[in-house]
């Protein structure tokens, strides 16, 4: 059936983000349409422009009119996210808001490792019942496309069962995109020489994920304590050549270079970028990576949040994530994010536009589909309660 929106207060388009491909914007690049119209069937978008412009043809769908009180943007992406995982951490939470450190915490047998004894226990169902929960709270935020990592399970079995889950979310939720993330080198599990599970990775996991069709991404955590350059990558390539796109968690704890690592990979995107070096950020002006970075990461840690004005103003995309996990962002809330990118990290309205719309599109390969409202795009945009598109971060936390 088509259908119409018609007298929104605006349609914010995007198209000018396209055509910049998310570099360099200023504010006019959002393309706002006012008094606009949208014309859309139950996949894609059929016309959008002006209301006093709408074709002949369209005038007898089904109509609803916004009466000028509403805004219509793209659905929001959600481009980085540990959605799969079991059991809780907020004691240990609040333990470190109090002061105490996390080495302590994981030197008790805390950290990481509580969520990966919880995920490996939890069954199928249990993890597919929590994760649905989570999704739903997503899409009240109005993302309407998410990327799930793997990675609390580091081991063969748990990590193909966390990624089995994110199948079934496709089910159950159509209305939402789940882009899949293997992402087994998280950590390394305990009792396990780090060689040993590098190579089950590499000649095990992924050829099994990629049979399965269990994940389109390949992720590494390349930091201090985690995986060395050279080992992050070795799984990539190994990856890359089975086919699989490329992330990576990438200069968070300390400058690694992973993120100039990502660029000479052609990675889609570097994410977190705490501690990314000048040398690092022209890289990524200079390739398509998309540099994603995760504010209520930064705010959860109490560190210095990711360089976004150098990384902006050297020509490179930038992207804005939750980073949703049970340790460093417990968090879902990505017009809280959209928040914190504005009052801590300096972005002007059509960066945070982008950051959930496009350039978040571009991280997960999918700009030709998502985070624009134009023909041919996706029908999943979201109908704002505001009229104006800066009251989704302008209210914090709502």
């Amino acid at each position: 059936m088509i259908r119409a929106f018609i007298h929104a207060s605006k349609v914010l388009t995007g198209e000018g983000i396209l055509l910049k491909e998310g570099r360099m914007l200023k504010p006019e690049d959002v393309s706002a349409i006012d008094d606009g119209a949208v014309v859309f069937d139950e996949k894609k978008i059929l016309w959008v422009g002006p209301t006093r412009e709408l074709p002949k043809k369209y005038q007898r769908a089904k109509t609803t009119d916004l009466r000028k009180k509403r805004a219509i943007i793209p659905g929001l992406i959600d481009s980085h996210t540990h959605l799969v995982f079991a059991g809780s951490r907020a004691a240990e939470f609040a333990r470190r808001a109090a002061g105490e450190s996390y080495q302590k915490i994981a030197g008790e047998g805390g950290g990481i490792l509580t969520t990966v004894r919880a995920t490996r226990s939890a069954s199928v169902q249990d993890l597919f019942q929590s994760a649905l929960k989570r999704a739903l709270i997503a899409y009240r935020f109005g993302v309407r496309t998410i990327e799930c990592k793997s990675g609390y399970g580091l081991d063969h079995a748990t990590e193909l069962k966390c990624l089995e889950v994110v199948k079934h979310l496709r089910q159950a939720l159509p209305q939402m995109t789940f882009v899949s993330t293997y992402l087994g080198a998280h950590a390394v599990p305990e009792g396990v020489k780090k060689s040993t599970y590098i190579d089950e990775i590499i000649h095990r996991t992924l050829p099994e994920v990629k049979r399965k069709g269990l994940a389109e991404f390949c992720d590494v955590f390349i930091d201090e304590g985690y995986y060395t350059i050279q080992e992050g990558e070795r799984i990539l390539r190994a990856a890359k050549k089975l086919g699989f796109k490329l992330k990576i968690h990438a200069d968070e704890l300390g400058n690694t270079q992973s993120t100039r690592l990502a660029a000479k990979l052609q990675a889609h995107s570097a994410d977190h970028l705490l501690c990314v070096s000048d040398q690092s950020i022209r890289s990524l002006a200079k390739a398509d990576t998309v540099a994603t970075l995760l504010p209520g990461t930064a705010l959860y840690l109490k560190v210095p949040y990711a360089p976004a004005r150098k990384i902006l103003d050297a020509g490179a995309r930038v992207a804005i994530a939750t980073d949703f996990n049970p340790g460093s962002c417990y968090s879902l809330n990505l017009p809280l994010m959209m928040n914190l990118s504005a009052m801590q990290m300096g972005m002007n309205l059509a960066e945070i536009f982008a950051g959930v719309t496009y350039s978040a599109a571009c991280a997960l390969g999918l700009e030709q589909s998502k985070g624009a409202i134009l023909p041919g795009f996706d029908s999943d945009f979201i109908v704002l309660p505001y009229a104006e598109f800066e009251e989704l971060y302008y209210r914090m936390g709502w």
